[in-house]
């Protein structure tokens, strides 16, 4: 039995005549026709009652149709229900807390607005905890700073982020341009975000390093917000990545871009190798790369 006999059946059965149904299906009458003959071939009844003005069904064209259209109906919504369908399910994403604060925020926000039927959870914490995380598949997958230990994970970079010098203003490091990393290793530093030990030096330390400089780290704190009330006051001046930047810091800080002294650090998307992103983290993703903050760089056609 082909649905296409089924659905010429349902629209004579609805329409009374042929030719009607043949119209509203943007079919030739023969074609229509023939559709109602194969029909009753292969269920051994007459459907229609021939002789009668309008065309109507005999007793058993009345319970095919009773069967017929709401199965159409189903059939019809399988496109619908299906995509509703892939916009439900569960999202859970993972980050680290100065990806969640300054980068996920107007993403997680405009998701739940846009597919609200999908459970969407957040999780933060330290980037060793978080690639745990989504090893163990607690998450779908992680935002995060990508660096060259990810060799397990599949990585998409979305954004890359320049690095800047946090100071107090009227600081006298910002007496003269900002050229060599001699003159920053010279004043007190300030490192966070895991900012690391001497055995696992923040990004900034091992720059120190590679070049043979002495420095001083005065202070390491988890908090990019500690940071900046440290540098405040005065304790000391700070790396970070543009990304944890507030709008009201310009009026509280001097801050100087290094992509000329340091590398540009890049962000993006991990997620357990080999796997394939679910349709609503595939949708995070779009909507994520809608919602970057304007002055960071997309890494997408």
């Amino acid at each position: 039995m082909d649905l296409r006999e089924l659905r010429s059946f349902c629209a004579v059965a609805q329409y009374g005549s042929i030719t009607k149904a043949a119209e509203q299906l943007l079919l030739r009458q023969p074609a229509v026709t023939l559709h109602i003959q194969e029909l009753e071939r292969e269920t051994g009844v007459t459907l229609l009652d021939r002789t009668k003005r309008p065309v109507q069904l005999t007793p058993a064209g009345i319970h095919l149709s009773e069967l017929a259209k709401p199965l159409l109906k189903q059939i019809d919504s399988l496109p619908t229900e299906t995509a509703a369908y892939a916009q439900q399910g569960k999202l859970t994403v993972a980050s680290t807390p100065e990806m969640s604060r300054n980068m996920l925020v107007d993403g997680i926000v405009s998701y739940r607005e846009t597919y609200p039927d999908t459970r969407l959870y957040v999780r933060g914490g330290p980037l060793p905890e978080v690639l745990r995380m989504v090893r163990d598949r607690e998450a779908d997958l992680a935002f995060v700073p990508i660096n060259e230990r990810f060799g397990d994970f599949n990585v998409e970079t979305l954004f890359t982020n320049e690095r800047v010098l946090l100071a107090p203003h009227g600081h006298p490091i910002l007496d003269q341009p900002i050229d060599r990393l001699e003159q920053i290793a010279a004043w007190p530093l300030i490192v966070g975000g895991g900012g690391g030990t001497r055995d696992n030096p923040s990004h900034i330390e091992g720059k120190f390093n590679q070049s043979g400089l002495d420095y001083n780290v005065v202070m390491r704190l988890d908090s990019f917000d500690a940071i900046k009330q440290y540098v405040s006051k005065g304790m000391g001046i700070s790396i970070m990545p543009r990304v944890v930047l507030e709008p009201d810091d310009e009026e509280n800080f001097t801050i100087v871009g290094l992509a000329h002294l340091l590398d540009i650090q890049q962000v993006g998307i991990i997620t357990v190798r080999d796997t394939i992103l679910s349709d609503p983290a595939q949708r995070f993703v779009e909507i994520l790369k809608k919602t970057i903050p304007p002055h960071i760089s997309p890494q997408w056609p």
